[in-house]
């Protein structure tokens, strides 16, 4: 008879409280056990999980190694596990347990039972003669002692259920998945496994329904469909097993499946897998204070929220507030990244409020509208108490005789504008208000040129809805430079807060922003996207598209010139609208309320609006806001409309390439608005300048020009890269440089100088300013001659005199119209003859009397 040895087994005889029973036997045979699941064929990514996972088994640490990879229901830790298993098999070649410790049949398995079944897999002599619960543990280390194990547990439920099944020896692992982290297993090593990237969840569904469709036009809807599973891999897993099995249908069609949240969780089942029957197991062990928690804070309006909200909207105190989220943070059915703000996963989020809707929790929604009463309220009073209290000066400000800013009343000189659809009227339609237009489309890109009053347009947005003539449909709006974003890139949210700062002094917290955008009946305006380098403008349509599906409720408008692509937002479905130019009616009622605005003479007015009314060449310039107002300030100023116009040719220039831009913080490019202008002149002296006056400079050639022209006025930044940006501003913005239409498919790209009068202009800066010789009479007198043979130049030529005049040049400008008039007598082609005839007319007519402003 040999004492009780590892070869001892007790027996239960006849109730005898399993009494021992000893005897002798041979040494138990070592049996060679590999129980791992098969690994799942479509496994993919989760790289960064292998390597960590990998990292802590091989960092040298006395074993045994335990680590439990935890995370919430679905998020694919048995799937990781299983594959690192197969990995580190190698690793640990003699034993491989595996064991499912979640619920079966209603209960989850014990340690006990669990450790029943691997005793008798390892010594199936335990089967004919059992051994006893307390001896299991001792019996189970004692048959891995010294063996190169790897026990993997999956779904534990609890740390008691894991800590019996550690083996005692170094060269063991166990690889443990829980929903909640074990942290009182001795000795484990806790890894979080989170949600898969874009990528990897794209290349999930790929591998599961066996489809591939990059490049094709599914690819807009792969980004929908992962989103709509929120990056959860149970819920990838089962869209691409029903795209597997559904052939017939698109990414597409399943995408629309799965559009109503409130039937979500009920379509994402195949089978056996269920995200929501996954959710409940979770779910079901909460207390009901926890349970109510996770079920009404699902209703709690904010992405992101800190437990003083959800004390707000659960009507307790913050700090149970705290301890309630901690809990189902621990339950891993609300996410925490820093401890300080909470958050929902998106189909965890619908789970709860399934459960909210059957309990009955709030079915009036009363807890939601408290809670926007409470982070809204003070905040849009404030704001349209600022809207209200603004004093305007219509298109641009007013200067008073004395040099004072002249404010009015903001519907003093305002003119309602019209927008008309782009691209062709369509039948029966007609111009209309903004307020139609929103009120029919959510989404609208509005093109105006240079002066229309884009700007103004989107302020008065703002103010009219403040002032509830919108008829209430909406209760805020916010204006947002989009230039503002051009020197440190931010998100849009963080620009409207910024904007709302520095515009009306007003702190729009982050809470309240999303509030509004989500809760709340909002409009945005995007200004300014031609404002932009033509570099971030793919980015910034990029990120509104962005913005207008994270916030589906809220209206977003975005301004910008005809010239500028924004086939990015067409795209995402915004609709095209045109600002619609002035009528002969509203630049009446306009000047009639500057007059009034700005105390002019009744009989000044009279006469003004008479030689309005009276002046064809005028008609072009009256159909814009801004310039408008310029004419109107040049009236005041000299008693006269301009003379030829150049008068309005120096407004329209600095519109461009003046202080204007450099006050409103618009950067186009990395050149500086006055060295762009400068570029602009010496590429419009060389079109005015081409043999014959071709209208179309062939592409090459264009480019040769615009090098030349950026050697010589930016010498230190000139590149090829600077070069390609501004082709493409160009090409994108209504600069007076273009391409010229193409006539035929297949010619060649052509550029063109628009507008030839301010072409003209245009060319004369350059001669009289910014060429290196015009200071140098000869020369400026031989170009002047050169552009007056190629194309006739003949306002160019008088701008040039006069430009040069203002230089203050000595004798230039006299000097210039004596060689004009020698050349005149002197040539015999007859048509630089009668173009010269034509400048000598304008030159010699009597300058407009002085209008004496006392």
């Amino acid at each position: 008879m040999a004492l009780a040895t590892d070869q001892a087994r007790q027996v239960n005889v006849l109730r005898d409280n399993y009494a021992p029973i000893y005897f002798t036997t041979g040494p138990t045979p070592s049996r060679s056990l590999h129980q791992l699941p098969q690994r799942t064929r479509d496994f993919s990514g989760r790289l960064d999980h292998i390597a960590a996972v990998e990292a802590l088994v091989g960092d040298g640490r006395p074993g045994p190694h335990v680590i439990d990879l935890y995370g919430t229901a679905g998020v694919g830790k048995s799937a990781l596990a299983v594959h690192l298993a197969h990995r580190l098999a190698g690793r640990f070649d003699e034993v491989q347990l595996h064991a499912d410790l979640g619920e079966q049949n209603g209960e989850p398995p014990t340690a006990a039972q669990v450790l029943q079944r691997f005793v008798a897999d390892l010594d199936p002599a335990t089967l004919s003669v059992p051994l006893g619960a307390q001896d299991l543990p001792q019996r189970y280390r004692s048959l891995l002692a010294g063996r190169r194990s790897l026990i993997l547990l999956d779904n534990a439920q609890s740390a008691d259920q894991v800590a019996d099944l550690i083996p005692a020896t170094a060269s063991c692992l166990v690889l443990v998945t829980s929903r909640v982290p074990l942290t009182a297993v001795d000795g484990v090593r806790l890894h979080p496994v989170g949600l898969m990237s874009e990528a990897e969840a794209q290349a999930l569904l790929a591998g599961v329904s066996g489809r591939h469709w990059s490049g094709t036009d599914d690819e807009h809807a792969v980004r929908t469909l992962v989103q709509q599973c929120g990056r959860l891999p149970l819920a990838l897993r089962i869209a691409g097993a029903l795209l597997k099995k559904k052939r017939h249908w698109s990414v597409g069609k399943l995408t629309d499946v799965l559009t109503d949240e409130r039937t979500r969780l009920a379509k994402l089942a195949d089978g056996s897998l269920d995200v929501r029957g996954s959710f409940e197991i979770s779910y079901r062990g909460l207390p009901e204070a926890e349970a109510h928690a996770f079920r009404v804070l699902s209703h709690l309006p904010l992405g992101r929220f800190r437990a003083r909200h959800a004390g707000v909207f659960l009507r307790v105190p913050e700090a149970r507030a705290e301890e309630l989220l901690e809990l189902l943070v621990d339950a891993q059915l609300v996410e925490t990244g820093d401890g300080g703000h909470y958050r929902y996963h998106d189909l965890l989020r619908l789970f709860a409020r399934e459960h909210h809707e059957k309990a009955g929790d709030d079915p009036r929604g009363e807890q939601v509208a408290r809670f926007l009463d409470v982070y809204t309220s003070d905040f849009l009073e404030s704001y349209r108490g600022r809207l209200l209290g603004s004093q305007w000066s219509g298109a641009v400000p007013v200067t008073s005789p004395g040099g004072e800013r002249r404010l009015s009343d903001p519907d003093e000189l305002y003119i309602p504008q019209r927008l008309s659809p782009a691209g062709g009227t369509r039948p029966g339609s007609r111009p209309a208000r903004w307020q139609d237009v929103t009120a029919e489309h959510r989404k609208v890109v509005i093109l105006g040129g240079a002066g229309t009053g884009k700007t103004v347009l989107a302020d008065r947005i703002c103010y009219d809805i403040a002032r509830r003539r919108d008829g209430g449909r909406l209760d805020v709006a916010f204006t947002v430079p989009l230039r503002q974003r051009s020197s440190r890139q931010r998100t849009l949210e963080r620009l409207v807060a910024d904007s709302v700062g520095l515009r009306h002094g007003l702190e729009l917290s982050y809470e309240t922003l999303e509030l509004l955008l989500t809760e709340r009946r909002t409009l945005v305006v995007f200004d300014g996207l031609d404002e932009l380098s033509v570099r971030d403008r793919e980015r910034a349509q990029a990120d509104v598209a962005g913005f207008c599906a994270r916030y589906p409720r809220t209206e977003v408008l975005v301004l910008s010139r005809p010239g500028a692509s924004v086939s990015g937002l067409l795209a995402n479905g915004f609709v095209p609208h045109v600002i619609d130019t002035f009528t002969p009616d509203d630049v009446r009622t306009y000047l009639t309320r500057w007059a009034r605005t700005t105390d002019m003479p009744p009989w000044d007015a009279e006469r003004m609006l008479t030689e309005v009314a009276s002046s064809a060449e005028m008609a072009d310039w009256l159909t814009t806001p801004l310039l408008l107002s310029q004419l109107a300030a040049v009236y005041r100023r000299h008693g006269r409309f301009p003379h030829g116009l150049v008068d309005l040719y120096d407004s329209t220039y600095a519109l461009l390439f003046g202080d204007r831009e450099l006050y409103r913080g618009i950067s186009r490019s990395a050149v500086g608005p006055e060295q762009l202008g400068q570029v602009v002149c010496r590429l419009a002296y060389r079109f005015v300048t081409r043999p014959g006056g071709s209208p179309g400079m062939p592409g090459d050639e264009f480019v040769a020009a615009l090098d030349r022209a950026l050697r010589l006025t930016v010498p230190e930044a000139r590149s090829p890269e600077l070069t390609d940006e501004l082709l493409r501003l160009f090409s994108e913005s209504d600069f007076p440089v273009r391409p010229a239409p193409a006539t035929a498919s297949g010619d060649e790209p052509r550029w063109t100088l628009v507008r030839d009068p301010f072409g003209q202009y245009l060319a004369a800066r350059y001669i009289a300013r910014y060429s290196r010789d015009s200071r140098v009479v000869a020369t400026v007198c031989r170009r002047v001659l050169t552009a007056v043979r190629a194309t006739g130049f003949t306002e160019g030529a008088v701008h040039t005199v006069r430009l040069l005049d203002e230089e203050g040049v000595p004798g230039a400008a006299h000097q210039l119209v004596v060689a004009l008039e020698r050349e005149l007598h002197r040539t015999r082609d007859r048509e630089v003859r009668g173009s010269l005839q034509q400048v000598m007319t304008q030159l010699r007519a009597p300058a407009p009397p002085a209008h004496d402003d006392d």
